[in-house]
């Protein structure tokens, strides 16, 4: 039953969502035509989908995320190049190969593990397991104006739902991409305050 709710409510997502012809962002609209609309094949993918295979029983889904969304994080990570990524939780073995083929001299640090306050580029965060609020007013130091957000899970629950109206509605976030399994949030200034839903 849960999976039947959750896949209702990926097609509600997708009736309601736009795609990059109805979003009015620069910033925006270049990030959904060059990576989140960039089907092009890699040979990153197929290592991607064998680790996976070798870790999950279904091999669709990896954690209630589908391929395809471990595959556009391989793009986040080409696209943003980041210099120090945090992330909230252990970082699994699928992930760490993403980052160890798209930007092999990336710094990724456990937060729990790293008692250094530190500024990142990139930090993950499960909403499913921590609030993604908390979270977020938690990580205020470490971010700077081009710090991107990206939050898993969001559409997972109702608390986790209800996280990630809060973070949209922060004072110090800018842009969000709602993409349902996955959250980007941005706090670039200068841009104007706005929340986007993009079909994926």
């Amino acid at each position: 039953m849960y999976n039947i709710r959750y896949g209702l409510k990926y097609l509600l997502h997708r009736f309601k969502a736009n795609n990059r012809h109805g979003v009015h962002s620069p910033f925006v609209y270049k990030l959904i035509d060059t990576v989140i609309y960039d089907y092009r094949d890699q040979k990153v993918y197929r290592e991607i989908e064998n680790i996976s295979q070798k870790q999950h029983p279904d091999k669709r889904m990896i954690k209630t995320m589908p391929l395809k969304v471990y595959k556009l994080l391989f793009r986040f990570v080409v696209y943003f190049k980041p210099g120090t990524v945090l992330f909230a939780d252990n970082k699994d073995y699928i992930v760490s190969s993403i980052f160890g083929n798209a930007v092999p001299n990336t710094e990724v640090v456990d937060m729990k593990d790293s008692a250094e306050l530190r500024q990142a580029d990139m930090i993950l965060i499960d909403a499913a397991r921590h609030s993604a609020a908390e979270y977020l007013e938690r990580t205020i130091p470490n971010i700077h104006d081009d710090t991107v957000l990206i939050f898993s899970g969001i559409h997972r629950t109702q608390n986790t739902k209800q996280a990630w109206e809060q973070v949209k509605a922060d004072e110090n976030v800018r842009v969000t991409i709602d993409l349902f399994y996955i959250g980007l949030v941005f706090f670039k200034p200068g841009m104007s305050k706005e929340d986007f839903r993009v079909k994926y």
